[in-house]
């Protein structure tokens, strides 16, 4: 007596009743919006019926969810594999991580060929599965939630999109599957090979059972020579709108609705159950050890690139690319000290006479030492000439946006590309952490090589140890690359953030311009962001924001000689006549521009396991 309404409450599943044998091939049937797919997930629990109940064995399957987890088979009509796995790795990753921890590796080995023999694809083991046809990668999703045996089997039209060959030789598989001692509920639209199944159950327009017996009985009792004409008849039409309610409440009156669904189920558990009890509250299955999830997970993902030869390319070239793009603009001096703070002060300095010139900013700072003027640090300000540091600057930003970009780009299709996978992996056993961190893990490696690339080619170009004695905390080099490897991974958070909010992998590479260009725009390189006031509070939720000021910072560039705001920079170089003075501003200014990155970092990984943990098809 399951029942199910959707919007508006229309009717999804109009009180169902049936009995399904052990080790019998079921086919769901019925045209387009009968509640086929709505039954079968209210059958394995993925989507409950609002009342009335599933038993397993006697069991209410809703209470016993995580005891019947490993239990149940599930193919969606999606592909649940990884094309750019071969077919026995896809096999072995999967087995690791549904199989009992005490599989050894012997064990993992004879049950992957078992499987493989059952869907008759031992000679393709070795065949990366984005070689395979459809039909072929269907076998191998089969074999993938074969190989936990489990008791009872659904699959979501299997034989969809494939020739009438095809279609006969999966149904001779699930045939054989079930012979072995499997229990097939299967949802089709091919009527074709129909007389493998043990039974058959029509569904027609509002979630109604028509019939549910044999398949030859069928065509005897709609008086049909065949199963096309069945579908016909319980459509409604103009002359008889209520053909569906007719046909269900003609079943319901046959002596066929007693001998295949009211016997079984008065003889059986069934008969002992309040049938109009509200469904249990879904219990989740229990997950699996994470560490040995994510280690499993990263080495599968790191699989799945090294296969994948055009996005390998793309993570490898990426970075050397724009590199070699800077290193060739990169103009000489570009980071040295004087050119980053130029200095000008009449050519006598000591009588403050004669034409203004260029002078090292070091020797304006020793003749303000010396004059003991109570104003020095603005006096030495004056002196520093505006556009000092540009070059710099325009170097620094592309450094900062290519982080961003690198990163995004990196993650922007990376969940998407493989929610199905997800899904599935999730109704068993897989954990949000093991998941997300995995993904994070490796990408986060290949982002932390790019930023260190770019940061060696514009170092190998214009040396930044001549910024040693004017930088922070550390070295020039190693503050440039913690900010940059922030950055990148700051942008792989949101890229990520990307792939865990969008449907498909389109709309994913479309929207990654989207957090791109406010990155360009909130820098506070080309725009000020003092005025109007909000522009700061907007500019603080970008990450290249933070990137400029970190990196600005440490090459000590002077914001108001650059049109920058009064936040941006907070450096070391020629700021002070007493260096030391500045060191403490200069620290505290770097290290918040490092904890708001981690902080981006953070948060966005909270909201993508949100975000994960919404696309559980139970919830």
């Amino acid at each position: 007596h399951i029942k199910r309404t959707g919007n508006r409450n229309a009717v999804l599943i109009n009180d169902i009743s049936v009995a399904i044998p052990p080790r019998k091939f079921v086919a769901l049937v019925g045209g387009s919006g009968a509640g086929k797919s709505t039954l079968m997930n209210a059958l394995n629990g993925i989507r409950p019926a609002q009342s009335g109940v599933v038993l397993y064995n006697g069991q209410d399957y809703y209470r016993h969810l995580a005891a019947f987890s490993t239990q149940l088979g599930y193919v969606p009509q999606d592909d649940i594999i990884h094309r750019d796995l071969s077919v026995e790795r896809a096999l072995y990753y999967a087995a690791k991580l549904r199989l009992p921890n005490d599989f050894t590796a012997r064990q993992i080995k004879e049950r992957i060929n078992e499987v493989l023999e059952d869907v008759e694809m031992k000679h393709r083991r070795h065949l990366l599965i984005s070689k395979l046809s459809g039909g072929q990668r269907k076998r191998v999703s089969i074999a993938l939630e074969l190989l936990a045996k489990p008791s009872v089997f659904f699959l979501d039209e299997p034989t969809s999109g494939l020739d009438p060959g095809l279609d006969r030789k999966m149904m001779l598989l699930l045939r054989k599957l079930a012979d072995k001692g499997h229990t097939i509920v299967l949802v089709t639209h091919a009527t074709n090979n129909i007389n493998a199944c043990d039974y058959v159950c029509f569904l027609c327009q509002g979630g109604r059972l028509a019939y549910y017996g044999p398949p030859n009985e069928a065509k005897t009792y709609f008086g049909k020579t065949d199963f096309a004409e069945i579908y016909s008849a319980l459509e409604p039409t103009d002359e008889n709108p209520n053909a569906p309610a007719e046909a269900e409440t003609r079943f319901k009156q046959s002596p066929d609705y007693g001998r295949y669904v009211i016997e079984p189920l008065q003889q059986g558990p069934a008969g002992r159950v309040n049938p109009d009890a509200q469904t249990a509250q879904i219990k989740q299955p229990k997950r699996g050890n994470p560490w040995k999830q994510f280690f499993l997970l990263s080495m599968r993902y790191l699989e799945l690139i090294l296969n994948d030869r055009v996005n390998l390319a793309i993570l490898l070239l990426q970075a050397p690319i724009i590199g070699l793009i800077l290193y060739a603009l990169i103009a000489n001096a570009t980071f040295a000290p004087s050119s980053i703070a130029t200095c000008f002060a009449h050519q006598s300095i000591a009588t403050n006479s004669g034409p203004i010139v260029i002078t090292p900013c070091q020797q304006v700072v020793a003749t303000i030492q010396a004059s003991g003027a109570s104003n020095g640090d603005q006096l030495l300000n004056q002196s520093i000439g505006p556009g000092s540091g540009g070059d710099a600057q325009k170097i620094l930003f592309i450094m900062a946006f290519a982080a961003v970009m690198f990163g995004c780009i990196n993650g922007a299709r990376e969940i998407v590309k493989e929610v199905a996978i997800y899904q599935r992996e999730r109704t068993v056993n897989l954990g949000i952490a093991p998941y997300l961190f995995s993904k994070i893990f490796i990408l986060g490696i290949f982002s932390l090589v790019q930023s260190f690339i770019l940061v060696f080619l514009v170092n190998l170009k214009e040396p930044l140890s001549q910024l040693d004695g004017n930088s922070i905390l550390f070295p020039a080099f190693i503050e440039i690359y913690i900010s940059m490897a922030l950055t990148a991974l700051a942008g792989l958070m949101t890229g990520l953030l990307i792939s865990a909010i969008v449907p498909n992998n389109d709309r994913a590479m479309s929207l990654v311009p989207l957090p791109l260009l406010p990155q360009v725009i909130f820098a506070g390189v080309i725009f000020s962001l003092d005025k109007p006031p909000f522009l700061q509070v907007l500019g603080a939720f970008f990450a290249a924001r933070w990137s400029m000021a970190a990196m600005g910072s440490t090459v000590g560039l002077h914001g108001d000689k650059l049109g920058a705001d009064g936040f941006s920079y907070v450096g070391m170089l020629f700021t002070k006549i007493d260096q030391n003075s500045a060191h403490a501003g200069a620290a505290f200014h770097l290290i918040l521009c490092w904890i708001v990155l981690t902080l981006m970092i953070v948060v966005q990984g909270f909201i993508i396991a949100w975000l994960l943990k919404r696309k559980d098809v139970r919830r």
